[in-house]
């Protein structure tokens, strides 16, 4: 895909000592990526903590990337973190970089909650530059990353309820919800698809609202679709309480 390869090129240009690996990991590797709306989302391993003279050039990075590619403006995830910070699991006093859609490029600490994306991309990352995943980044315990990811599960109620009408937000947080389901009741790691699928199957009372958010996100639903707001947050809550309610 060229504009990942424009991204790697372009960090080799930059900063061509800065960067230890560039790793594609989500829908893209998952099996499910839709070019026309999915998100591209790249790890990449600095060889030391990002801070506010390399968040400049990154900005400067991006802005020429979005003016190449403009199809992929406001789609490009990345998240800029140092290997001392991966190999610390989020322990110690480091910052990470990152810019999503909807987000603008900022640092932020390295906490815990990154593990759930650096054992995936540990895992079965895709390497654009340097060594593969595996090799470079270390293999995490694997109670480290459900504690971790039942953190976001328990944070997942609070953020719903502050969430707008937009049934793009609705979908993707009963998505969401659904590969935390197959994660932790059945160890399978998901794609937004694939874990709505196995949870219509394994909680037949929210088929419904699941196949609804499945097909508004890949059937590219309509934006002025009122959505289903209370159901979602009701199934957030739900789902939360019975994931975490066990442990």
């Amino acid at each position: 895909m060229d504009v990942l390869l424009d991204l790697r090129d372009a960090w080799r240009l930059v900063l061509p000592d800065a960067l230890a690996g560039l790793y594609v990991h989500g829908s893209l590797i998952a099996g499910d990526f839709d070019p026309d709306r999915s998100d591209l989302d790249v790890l990449a391993v600095l060889t030391a903590d990002p801070d506010e003279r390399l968040l400049g050039v990154l900005a400067g990075l991006h802005a020429g990337l979005g003016r190449r590619h403009p199809a992929w403006a406001g789609r490009i995830e990345v998240e800029y973190v140092s290997i001392d910070a991966v190999r610390a699991a989020g322990g110690g006093d480091h910052l990470i970089a990152r810019i999503s859609p909807g987000e603008a490029l900022h640092l932020l600490p390295a906490t815990t909650h990154r593990v759930v994306t650096w054992a995936g991309v540990q895992h079965s990352g895709r390497c654009l530059l340097g060594p593969p995943a595996g090799e470079l980044l270390p293999a995490f315990d694997a109670g480290l990353v459900e504690s971790a990811l039942l953190d976001h599960v328990r944070d997942w109620p609070v953020w719903v309820r502050s969430m707008t009408a937009a049934p793009g937000g609705q979908s993707y947080a009963v998505l969401t919800m659904c590969r935390a389901v197959q994660r932790l009741r059945y160890g399978r790691q998901l794609s937004k698809r694939q874990a709505a699928d196995r949870t219509i199957e394994a909680c037949p009372e929210w088929a419904d609202l699941i196949a609804w958010a499945r097909d508004w996100w890949y059937d590219h639903g309509d934006a002025a679709d009122a959505g289903r707001a209370d159901d979602v947050h009701t199934f957030v809550v739900e789902i939360s309480a019975q994931l975490t309610g066990k442990r």
